[in-house]
């Protein structure tokens, strides 16, 4: 399928919004670098994860109708086994989940496999204040540094200012994905979706048998481009030469979906999806292993894979934990597929939430909304970044000025919020100075996030 057909189908299906019906074959640059945003929608628990608080009953006597007597969390700080000596990078213990040994285990062995594994390739990014603790808004502000309606995410934003003329060159699963008409949004999460629309004749065989012997869609192909190269012979007007080289070039072009789906079947015959760790939330892994593809095969620069199972407004001890955990393994499947098609060294990982939860269970023994919130980012491999951390919030989970260059906190200094680390992200990822972020301003001090 050439690149007319494939953005037809696109619109046909819904699977985007803004592709350009008339474009031709772009025959952009291979993409140096690469964007992954991965969304835990509903906001998340950094207590519970990488900024972890413990049941030191600290709003006892302020709240004295929470339960758990007012313990930011129901499980001690395990300085021991859940610290990294050398960074001081932590991260939450795992209390007992629903009661049942397997499955506290496992989410206790997702976490230190994560932590362990990947510290140190991994910024931390704690005690953000969104300044909100609506759905909506805090997904706007964390991933476009904005609390206001119109800016683009950050994804959008690099794409655009990188390779905007890719055929797929900003996927996006869900989570905050609006584009400000920078860059065309793709929805590409159905990986046997891409691999029919490579190939209409993969399922069906409609125009050949199974073997292959009889292929009457290759003769037919083999029939249009001989009609065209008719045409082309017997035309004198120039105008109309040029419209028919342009067509002749289109359908004679290489087909981007083709490879993407050949990438994606090696990367799976590596990393098997439902092979791997806990064989936990497929849908995240299988996400991830064809945006690893889209990269791979040079037709993306950035993407979203999002995921949910966070707004834990009941039950949070047996539902957050479980979430995170799956989490953090489908961001280790994600490092996998990508060593595994040779471009970690390319791509940034940024993961993020809404928001944050309340640093007290309600009467459900769940947390509700709360506006501070963590951010983490993976570095690429080899970079010689990472096992870092920066920011911190308060023993209540609240946030606190900060140095603008250690994070360490500061009464002279400044609330770190998503302007700030989005900032920090544009120019890590070399795009802050460009015409289209200039047209986007984050008006806020230089946190020194990735010094």
């Amino acid at each position: 399928m050439k690149r007319r057909d494939f953005i037809q189908m696109l619109a046909a299906t819904g699977m985007t919004a803004s592709l350009p019906l008339t474009a031709f074959k772009a025959h952009a640059a291979a993409p140096d670098h690469f964007l992954v945003i991965v969304n835990a929608g509903g906001g998340w628990d950094p207590t519970s994860l990488c900024d972890p608080k413990g049941n030191l009953s600290q709003y006892l006597a302020e709240r004295p109708d929470a339960r758990n007597e007012g313990s930011i969390n129901s499980i001690a700080i395990n300085t021991e086994t859940k610290r990294n000596p050398v960074s001081g990078m932590a991260w939450s213990d795992t209390p007992r989940i629903n009661n049942n040994d397997a499955t506290t285990a496992r989410v206790d062995t997702q976490f230190q496999n994560f932590f362990t594994t990947y510290h140190d390739k991994l910024t931390v990014i704690n005690g953000v204040d969104n300044g909100t603790n609506n759905h909506s808004s805090g997904n706007r502000a964390t991933w476009s540094g904005n609390l206001e309606m119109g800016y683009p995410s950050l994804a959008a934003l690099f794409a655009a200012s990188k390779n905007p003329g890719l055929p797929m060159a900003y996927i996006s699963n869900g989570g905050y994905d609006f584009t400000a008409s920078l860059v065309s949004r793709a929805r590409a999460s159905s990986a046997g979706f891409i691999d029919r629309l490579a190939d209409p004749n993969s399922d069906r065989y409609h125009y050949r048998n199974e073997d292959q012997s009889t292929d009457v869609y290759s003769q037919i192909k083999q029939a249009q481009s001989k009609r065209l190269a008719r045409q082309k012979a017997n035309e004198t007007l120039p105008l109309r030469r040029q419209q028919l080289n342009q067509l002749f070039t289109v359908r004679q072009a290489d087909n981007d979906l083709a490879k993407l789906s050949e990438e994606k079947a090696i990367i799976e015959a590596l990393k098997p999806t439902n092979d791997h760790m806990n064989n936990r939330d497929q849908s995240f892994k299988r996400q991830a292993s064809l945006v690893a593809a889209a990269f791979k095969s040079g037709v993306a620069a950035s993407a979203n894979i999002s995921t949910g199972g966070f707004d834990t407004h009941g039950n949070h001890d047996n539902s957050q934990y479980q979430s995170l955990g799956d989490l953090l393994e489908g961001v280790a499947y994600l490092q996998e597929a990508l060593e595994a098609a040779g471009i970690a060294d390319k791509t940034t990982v940024v993961i993020g939430s809404d928001f944050g939860r309340t640093p007290y269970y309600n009467s459900g023994s769940g947390k509700d909304h709360w506006p501070v919130t963590s951010v983490m980012v993976m570095h690429p491999t080899g970079s010689g970044k990472g096992g870092n951390v920066f920011g911190a919030s308060t023993d209540k989970f609240r946030a606190q000025t900060l140095s603008r260059t250690t994070g360490q906190p500061d009464v002279n200094g400044q609330l770190l919020t998503p302007a700030h680390v989005n900032l920090a992200l544009r120019k890590e990822l070399g795009i802050h100075d460009n015409t289209l972020a200039v047209r986007f301003p984050l008006n806020v001090d230089d946190f020194e996030i990735f010094s």
